[in-house]
């Protein structure tokens, strides 16, 4: 496998880095959205159980990686506070729990945009060597323009994999992001009930 690899350029350079990188935002992204994916049920029910306690009930929620339990401790730790000042931070508390779960994504989105084309990139290297040697022989049997027509078919193949890897594991992760976000608006829009309930 390795020497099949190999085979096919210099582009199996930069699409390993690619490959390499997908694989360990894949790695990250996954236990961070795996903490932050929480019942939103369960987190009304907490929420309305430090609702019934003196005090800051906000402050033990803020380093919670659930964006929804965020929101609540947000929502909570300002209560006192005029209904549209709480909307307002609550909105802001969205935005930026939504950009922290979206981090490197991007990434893998770019990389699925562009490892298709570093194929194609070893796809033309892989064509000018063959005809290279065909000129360098004179002649254009098989056994001439094999090395260069293998080094187009093998990077072309390696582009592709990257590629719907990346792309798989971005729309994996883009989909959940959205969920999560919308979990996180409903709990706002829920806890922000309680608040008014409670004031």
């Amino acid at each position: 496998m390795w020497e099949l690899l190999k085979q096919g350029g210099v582009v199996m350079y930069p699409l390993g880095l690619c490959s390499l990188l997908t694989i360990g935002i894949l790695i990250e992204r996954l236990w961070h959205f795996m903490r932050a994916d929480r019942d939103p049920q369960a987190v009304l029910s907490r929420a309305q159980a430090a609702l019934a306690k003196q005090g800051n009930p906000g402050a033990q929620w803020r380093d919670e990686p659930a964006p929804a339990v965020r929101v609540v401790g947000a929502a909570l730790a300002r209560r006192s506070e005029p209904r549209d000042v709480l909307e307002d931070h609550l909105r802001t508390t969205l935005a930026s729990e939504n950009l922290r779960l979206g981090a490197h994504l991007g990434i893998v989105g770019t990389i699925g945009n562009i490892a298709p084309f570093i194929g194609l990139f070893g796809t033309v290297l892989g064509i000018i060597r063959a005809f290279r040697d065909i000129g360098q022989v004179g002649a254009a049997g098989p056994a001439v323009v094999a090395t260069g027509i293998s080094e187009a078919l093998i990077a072309t193949a390696a582009g592709l994999v990257v590629a719907i890897s990346a792309v798989i594991v971005y729309n994996l992760f883009v989909i959940w992001q959205g969920r999560l976000a919308r979990r996180a608006e409903i709990v706002a829009a829920e806890v922000l009930t309680l608040v008014a309930r409670e004031s």
